[in-house]
């Protein structure tokens, strides 16, 4: 493993090492597991950010498919059906 230098002040040593002795671990590994829940989170957000955009797009999909197929109604598609068949529903 390599070894790296981080600069913390006093406030930051006394939390990192609080949270060590809570966890009863070292402060390498509480760093370690802070980074890569970091990583993971971005990663969610992310993920989050993607699905939102493709939702986004395929609702404006489905708005401009129901108002392409109320401009075929509108354009006599239905000349010669019964419409008081709707009123059944």
């Amino acid at each position: 493993m390599k070894t790296i230098t981080v600069k913390a002040d006093n406030e930051f040593d006394a939390l990192l090492s609080q949270l060590a002795t809570r966890l009863q671990t070292t402060r390498s590994h509480v760093i370690r597991s802070a980074v890569k829940n970091y990583l993971k989170q971005l990663d969610k957000e992310a993920l989050r950010q993607q699905i939102q955009s493709a939702s986004l797009k395929t609702r404006e999909q489905a708005v401009q498919a129901s108002a392409d197929l109320g401009a075929a109604d509108n354009d006599g598609l239905n000349d010669g059906m019964d419409d008081s068949s709707d009123d059944d529903l």
